[in-house]
C-alpha cells in the first residue's frame, strides 16, 4: 500500500510498505492493505514496514496528526 506522511513544512515519507503501526488517541492500531476505511488522531511513533523488510520510524515527540487509510494507501498529515 502506498504511505505518504507529511507536515506542513515538508514531506517525510513516500513509499510502499506493507505495514504501519501508530498510536491513536484511543490504543494502537496497526494498518496493513485492504484495512476498512479509517480515519484517527495519533501521536507518538509512526512505525512503517516495507516489503524488503526495511523498517523506518518517525516520532511525532509532542505534535499529533490525522492519518486516512481507504486500504489502498495511508496519508498522514502532521499538524
Amino acid at each position: 500500500m502506498r504511505i505518504k506522511i507529511s507536515s506542513p513544512e515538508k514531506k517525510l515519507y513516500e513509499g510502499d510498505g506493507i505495514s504501519i503501526y501508530v498510536t491513536t488517541e484511543i490504543g494502537d492500531a496497526e494498518i496493513l492493505e485492504k484495512h476498512a476505511e479509517f480515519l484517527a488522531i495519533i501521536k507518538g511513533k509512526i512505525k512503517i514496514r516495507e516489503a524488503n523488510q526495511k523498517s523506518h520510524e518517525i516520532d511525532l515527540n509532542d505534535r499529533k496528526a490525522l492519518l486516512y487509510t481507504d486500504g489502498k494507501r495511508v496519508d498522514i498529515f502532521i499538524v
